[in-house]
């Protein structure tokens, strides 16, 4: 099982250049909350920009959300399109939240992603699985959210 320390090391090294912060230097952020509970995410291969033609389109749900980046939102439905079998391409996503917003979100595909327009735009989100490999954008495969946390 990996370690939080090396789950956080990872994330912020992935977050940095993403979220336009230095990698590498570590930075005392307020709770911005989370989505403690997830859905499974199922996986369906679509005609898309991926290898020959098609991505994995990624759907699953969000509940218990509580963030100060949310004001009464406490469910969500996240949506992804990820390049099929094409490491380090750019994905796109949207989160259509309980109080009927939509947030749009850029990403590669790793579970982190960032909010581009609407609720929480500017910050990044994280949408953690319970999948070990954490490979999960490279397949199909249906997979287990276990919530989606969000970051500065």
């Amino acid at each position: 099982m990996v370690s939080v320390r090396r789950m956080l090391m990872a994330a912020a090294l992935c977050a940095g250049p993403m979220l336009g912060a230095a990698s590498g230097h570590a930075q005392t952020t307020p709770d911005l909350g989370a989505c403690h509970e997830g859905s499974v995410m199922t996986g369906r291969v679509v005609p898309g920009t991926g290898s020959v033609g098609t991505n994995i389109r990624r759907e699953a749900t969000l509940r218990q959300c509580a963030s100060p980046l949310l004001p009464g939102i406490d469910a969500g439905t996240f949506i992804a399109s990820i390049p099929w079998s094409a490491p380090g391409a750019m994905s796109t996503a949207q989160f259509a939240w309980s109080d009927g917003s939509i947030s749009t979100a850029t990403g590669y595909g790793n579970g982190l992603w960032l909010i581009t327009a609407g609720p929480a735009t500017g910050h990044g989100i994280h949408v953690d699985v319970a999948d070990t490999w954490n490979g999960w954008y490279y397949t199909s495969n249906d997979v287990v959210v276990t919530s989606a946390t969000f970051l500065s």
